[in-house]
């Protein structure tokens, strides 16, 4: 004979496996986030950022002005 149909009872491994697969994407997003972030007031993120603008503006100017 057949077990008895019980609801209850099916699904909680594709439940599990689903809650085991979020929690690791978000220990690997929050990883990165704590790697990768920079708070936009930090000494260094301006020093890149603004070396990178600078330069980005020197090399466009004279390409700029000889179209004129």
């Amino acid at each position: 004979m057949s077990v008895a149909y019980d609801p209850n009872k099916q699904g909680w491994t594709a439940a599990a496996v689903t809650t085991v697969a979020t929690l690791g994407l978000l220990f690997t997003a929050y990883t990165i986030h704590k790697n990768t972030y920079r708070h936009p007031r930090d000494p260094m993120n301006f020093q890149v950022y603004h070396a990178e603008d600078n330069a980005k503006h020197s090399a466009s100017a004279p390409a700029a002005e000889a179209k004129h």
